[in-house]
């Protein structure tokens, strides 16, 4: 009986083995695809043709909105690791990368291979910055160390090295506009590790920052709500960003591509029936105003020459009149006026003509008096 039950004992023991994997091993089976990606972060932005094939461009965010801004940075097993606070999550900070797009802005890139985070560092006692790595960067299974990547100057995000790390970002960074200045008093550091087919981002050193803010206490990678995910056996050649051709097939093959075409074309038809409507009212009650408004180029046209020839006649016959009250009046500087406005002097003229009879009438008692 005791051996039956030492050997029911050791079987339970070696079933349960088998059934639960360690939490680790299960983290790191995550399927990642482009396609995925591309309806996960389809609410929250869109997708728009690029050299890489099809980068992602964020709605609602800042004009002066800079990816790793929004968040905190932890330290893992697997190096320094980024903490979205965003809502579209963390994916577009562990997979693929940024990149600063004309008339976009910055647009993510993407890519299948995981890290804690693809940035590239700039550090001194006093500051901690980071900046997205180029979609162009590549480097073999090993990991990469060598001459650190350095972007544009503008493109680094700074803070005080005491507050680097378990702070929201967004409340302690520096002023965008020092950024250029407070990179040239930091030392710029670019490294990746691959152990077991994973990236690990240590480039940069725990005592420095401990000197700086204190202990650093390694928190589980589930603080970041990411899971790890290995590269294939095999590989010799990592890229940050998958090829271009790739992503524009996953792009394509999207359902969601095809069901975003008729949503403009339904407010077109909306817009195209709304004027239909407005028109047959119009055409019944206003044929008038629409007859003013349709026949512009011919009728107006035969009748301003009529009209022009009409209003000709008139200001020669008028020249005739004007020539014999200037016998009696005397010269009058609208003589000298072209024929146009011919037609106003004689108006003009008899209108004075009127006036000057009355005042005759006035001389003659003013002449009586003496």
């Amino acid at each position: 009986m005791k051996s039956l039950a030492i050997r029911t004992l050791l079987l339970i023991t070696a079933v349960a083995s088998f059934a639960v994997p360690p939490a680790a091993q299960a983290q790191v089976a995550v399927n990642v695809t482009i396609g995925g990606f591309y309806d996960e972060l389809a609410p929250y932005g869109r997708w728009v043709d690029c050299s890489y094939g099809q980068c992602w461009v964020p709605a609602r965010v800042a004009a002066d909105w800079q990816p790793y801004s929004n968040g905190q940075w932890i330290y893992t097993d697997y190096g320094w690791t980024w903490v979205s606070e965003d809502p579209w999550g963390g994916s577009p900070y562990h997979y693929g990368t940024w990149t600063s797009i004309a008339g976009y802005g910055w647009s993510w890139v993407p890519g299948t291979v995981w890290a804690p985070a693809w940035v590239t560092w700039s550090y001194s006692n006093d500051y901690v910055g980071w900046a997205p790595l180029p979609p162009t960067v590549a480097f073999g299974a090993s990991g990469y160390s060598g001459s650190p990547v350095v972007v544009t100057r503008t493109q680094y995000v700074f803070v005080p090295t005491n507050r680097f790390v378990g702070r929201n970002v967004a409340a302690v960074r520096l002023p965008a506009g020092q950024s250029a200045e407070i990179f040239r008093q930091t030392r710029p550091v670019t490294s990746f590790v691959v152990s077991g087919g994973i990236v690990r981002n240590k480039a940069l050193p725990m005592a420095t920052i401990e000197r700086a803010g204190g202990k650093i206490e390694t928190k589980s990678i589930e603080t970041a709500r990411t899971a790890p995910r290995a590269m294939p056996a095999g590989t010799s050649h990592l890229s940050v960003v998958a090829p271009a051709r790739e992503v524009k097939a996953a792009a394509t093959a999207r359902p969601q591509t095809a069901s975003r075409a008729p949503e403009p074309s339904r407010d077109e038809k909306h817009a195209a029936q709304a004027p239909a409507h407005e028109a047959k009212p119009a055409r019944s009650s206003d044929a008038s105003q629409a007859n003013k408004h349709a026949k512009p180029s011919a009728e107006p046209r035969t009748q301003s020459e009529k009209e022009r020839k009409g209003p000709e006649a008139p200001p020669m016959e008028s020249h005739r009149p004007e020539a014999q009250p200037p016998a009696e009046h005397g010269q009058q500087p609208h003589r000298a006026d072209s024929d146009k406005p011919a037609a106003h002097a004689p108006k003009q003229k008899s209108q004075p003509a009127k006036k000057e009879k009355p005042e005759e009438k006035d001389k003659k008692p003013d002449g009586g008096n003496p």
